[in-house]
Parts: C-alpha cells; sequence; structure tokens
C-alpha cells in the first residue's frame, strides 16, 4: 500500500529459501540506499545419498557444526539429528506427489552443540538416503559426509560423498547408459512439501529424449531412485542437470560398474558447478589415467582453454591447450603430460560448461577402483573434511590448489573424535600452484577429519584423494570439498516512493 507520508522499511530474513516480494525490481536508488544484508541461515538440511544396504560392507556418516560462525541467538537449540528418508523400492518408478508429508522417521544420531563432531555406522536391510537437519543456532556451517567399503563378490570398492542440501537445481558430468556400467539418480526431499522434478540430459551425440523425465513426483521425507542405464541407454557419457518446478531436492549419482559377475569399482559422480563461463575441477590425480569429460548444454560449440594448475604453478597440457565441444554434447579428452603430479584444471569458455575427470586405479594385482571429481566453487568460507582413512593401508591427501594470481594462506586443523582440534598447520599456497596434504589421525580417532579454513575466499579450490590396496585390489575415491552455507543474502523491502519526506527533518 503506498503512502504519502512515511516510507515503510522492513528487514526480511530467511532460511536459504526467499519469496520475491514484487514482478518488478526496486529502484536503484533504493537499491543503494538499502543494500542487502547477510544474516544466519537458520535451517540447513543436507542429505547423504542412499548409504547402506550392503550385507558385506561398512558405511558411516559424520556430521559436523562448523565453530565460531555467525548464528542466531538461541538459549536451548533443538539438536542437529539424522533421520531416514522413505525408501521408492523400485527403481524407475513415478509416485505422485503425496499431499500429505509423512512423519518424520526416528532419529538415528543426535547433535547437541556446534564444533561436535559425530559419526553413525549404518546397517540398513536397504540401502536409504538419510536427511540431516539444523536449525536455529546450529544451522549455519552444518557439514555431513558418508563413506561405504565393500567387499562383496560382485561389489567392490570405496565410495564417499558430501551431504548435499535440497536446492532446485543440480548438475552431474558422468555415469553411462552402457552395459555394465550402472548409474543410480537419486532424488531425495527432506523437507515437508511434495517435490516435482524436471531432468535433462546429454551424451557425446547430443541432447537425448528420454521417456518419463518430467513432472516426476517426489513424496515430502522421501527418496526416489531412478537408473541411468533405462534412461540413457547405450550412451557412453552423460550429463545431468536436474531442476524443480515445485520445492526442493537433493541428488546424488551413484556409478557401479562390472564385467559380467566381476566387480570394477563403485563412486559417487560428485555434484557439478553450473555451467559458467570458467570452471575449475581440483584433485586431479597422478595416476588412474584421468580423463577430462566437458558438457556444454547450449545450441553454440563451446571454445574451451585448459590450464593445469601444477606444483610449480600454472601449465598448459600438451596437445589440449586449447578443445572445443560441440553444442549440447558431452566430449572426453585424455589427460596426458600431467608431469606426475596432482592438479587442478581450469577451464575458461566462450560458453558455459561444466566439467568432471573420472580416474581409475588399476593394479597389476587384483581389482580396480572407480574415482570422480568435478567442477567445483572456490570455498567461501571455511569446511571440512570428516571421514578420511588413514589405517588399514589406506592413505588421504588433500590436494589445495590456489585460483588467485597471488600466493594464499590456508589453515588445517586436524580434530579428534570429539571435534576438539588436536593439531593445526598454515600452509602457503603459490599463486596458480596446487599443494598436497598428507591427512593424519588425532591420536586414538577413528577417522582424519580436518577442519579447512581458507584466509581469502574464494582463492582456493580443494579435494581430497584416498587410496589403498590389499591383496584383492585397489580402494580409490575422490571428494571435491565445498563451504556450506553460513550466511544468506536478505533483501531489504522499502516503500515505493523513496524520495517521500522524512518527518525527522521537519
Amino acid at each position: 500500500m503506498r503512502s504519502g507520508l512515511t516510507a515503510l522499511v522492513v528487514a526480511a530474513a530467511g532460511a536459504g529459501v526467499l519469496a520475491a516480494a514484487s514482478l518488478v525490481g526496486a529502484p536503484e536508488s533504493v537499491v543503494e540506499e538499502y543494500p542487502e544484508v547477510q544474516e544466519p541461515v537458520v535451517r540447513s538440511s543436507p542429505v547423504c545419498p542412499f548409504v547402506g544396504g550392503e550385507e558385506e560392507g561398512r558405511a558411516h556418516i559424520g556430521v559436523y557444526s562448523l565453530p565460531d560462525v555467525p548464528a542466531v541467538a538461541e538459549d536451548d537449540p533443538d539438536p542437529i539429528t539424522a533421520r531416514e528418508l522413505a525408501f521408492t523400492p523400485e527403481p524407475g518408478a513415478t509416485p505422485e506427489p503425496s499431499p500429505e508429508p509423512t512423519e518424520p522417521a526416528e532419529p538415528l544420531l543426535t547433535v547437541d552443540g556446534r564444533g561436535v563432531f559425530e559419526r553413525l555406522r549404518v546397517e540398513t536391510d536397504e540401502g536409504t538416503s538419510v536427511a540431516v537437519e539444523g536449525t536455529g543456532s546450529l544451522a549455519p556451517g552444518l557439514v555431513a559426509e558418508q563413506s561405504m567399503v565393500m567387499e562383496e563378490i560382485d561389489l567392490r570398492g570405496l565410495s564417499t560423498a558430501a551431504c548435499s542440501p535440497a536446492a532446485r537445481e543440480h548438475w552431474f558430468v558422468g555415469g553411462s547408459g552402457e552395459v555394465g556400467k550402472r548409474g543410480r539418480l537419486v532424488l531425495a526431499n527432506p523437507t515437508s512439501v511434495a517435490a516435482v522434478v524436471n531432468i535433462r540430459l546429454w551424451d557425446e551425440a547430443g541432447p537425448i529424449d528420454a521417456p518419463a523425465t518430467q513432472g516426476i513426483g517426489v513424496p515430502a521425507r522421501s527418496q526416489h531412485v531412478l537408473l541411468l542405464d533405462a534412461l540413457a541407454p547405450d550412451s557412453e557419457r552423460v550429463g545431468v542437470e536436474i531442476t524443480t518446478t515445485q520445492g526442493r531436492v537433493s541428488a546424488a549419482l551413484e556409478v557401479r560398474e562390472t564385467d559380467e559377475t566381476t566387480p570394477l569399482g563403485m563412486s559417487f559422480v560428485p555434484e557439478a558447478q553450473a555451467p559458467d563461463h570458467t570452471v575449475v575441477i581440483p584433485a586431479v590425480p597422478d595416476h588412474g589415467e584421468p580423463v577430462l569429460r566437458v558438457l556444454a548444454p547450449g545450441s553454440t560449440d563451446a571454445i574451451v582453454s585448459v590450464r593445469m594448475f601444477g606444483a610449480n604453478g600454472p601449465f598448459a597440457p600438451i596437445d589440449h591447450e586449447v578443445i572445443t565441444v560441440p553444442a549440447g554434447s558431452v566430449s572426453e579428452i585424455e589427460l596426458d603430460g600431467l608431469n606426475d603430479e596432482p592438479v587442478a584444471i581450469e577451464l575458461d569458455s566462450d560458453e558455459p560448461i561444466t566439467a568432471s575427470v573420472r580416474a581409475v586405479d588399476d593394479p597389476d594385482d587384483g581389482l580396480p577402483d572407480l574415482a570422480f571429481t568435478a567442477a567445483t566453487p572456490p570455498l567461501s568460507g571455511p569446511t571440512a573434511a570428516l571421514l578420511g582413512r588413514t589405517s588399514s593401508g589406506f592413505s588421504s591427501t588433500l590436494h589445495i590448489s590456489s585460483v588467485a594470481e597471488a600466493s594464499t594462506r590456508v589453515t588445517i586443523k586436524t580434530l579428534d573424535d570429539d571435534g576438539a582440534v588436536d593439531s593445526e598447520e598454515e600452509l602457503d599456497i603459490p599463486g596458480g600452484a596446487t599443494v598436497p596434504f598428507e591427512l593424519e589421525r588425532a591420536d586414538d580417532a577413528s577417522f582424519a577429519t580436518v577442519l579447512v579454513e581458507p584466509a581469502q575466499p574464494g582463492a582456493i579450490v580443494v579435494g581430497r584423494e584416498m587410496s589403498a590396496e590389499d591383496d584383492q585390489g585397489a580402494y580409490f575415491d575422490l571428494l571435491p570439498l565445498r563451504s556450506p552455507a553460513i550466511e544468506v543474502a536478505v533483501p531489504r523491502v522499502v516503500g515505493e516512493l523513496p524520495s517521500v519526506l522524512d518527518r525527522s527533518e521537519d
């Protein structure tokens, strides 16, 4: 309502989902006078995708709320909880959105305070997604991670995944519809409102007109699984976009490869950054014959410049300084000439793109395992890597890459089993370089758990590599790190007449 006497100024706070107050943006003068403000998030709900359900495996979930971050004041906050989501038993089915939310399951795990690390061994008869929810003062900086080690006759390997928040858009570059390369697309809805999902797919030949990919219903507090080989049969490499027209979902893409009954590895494909003109892929290993996959979802061919961030700074790969990705397709480039060192890959394109890297650790004796890393935004603030393994022959390493011209600094804090800091180290990362940091467990800790604190927002990308070998073969995993939500930009709503008289000046 307009008023000729006063200008109404209202500060609005939200938990990550904000509704626009008008179809027309505010005048520029109003935006300058009343800029957006940063407020702590008051609800976080990352989802750990499809963990457990295997007899001969070990599955864990770790939960940690970053200390010393802005949060709302609250005397008696509700604890962080981890709960199973309802299981959709038939992959490929398309249930109708449920008009009534299901009741939340009993908590599998609770965390009562900030800076407390809790872990859970997941033992379920069927694979399930687990929703982790923090509200109020325990919502900002909520990090969750899952890990699985499998040793079955037809399934063997190591996979970890960052538990991702529900959102309206997700991208993946990885997976295949070929025989023996089963991909499972896991859509999880941790909210109390039903979601409706649309999926678009591309492969090496162009866009895929897949059946039953529009208007997919995901009921409240449930998960829904689709098989990639049913959506993209015979496709060698696949790019996926997931959007919602109602509600929000978390999404994950799991890959399990076999040769008939012989296991060839398993991995979650990390969620990729939304297509942009410049993207960076962290933690590209110096072994495993890594292969770069680039998706150009637009209608124009993408001309892409490729640069590596290595131990001694940036360099161009041999024979692949510039590549062309045909419009609406996924291209694949074998990465030769890495100088036997882990790197990050920067892709600079005239058209929006996103990308991933696939690698296979194939020992001389025993079975292989595969891993993916993907285009990831630079860290905007602190984050944590929770479930690193450094026992039973495992090694875990952070690969830290500077995307800035000048040197930058990062602090690595090793945590004990309770989340307290056991040791601390500062590293200087030269501009355009990649520096490895070997992880170690705190005394008597179950996992190598670290807090990563960049000195400058937007200056570094980080990924974790885990590997091991035994008599049966390799274990191999890559995990790009992302900063969890801590604050959200909140607009200020003002009256339509910014030039009205200020009565304080009468």
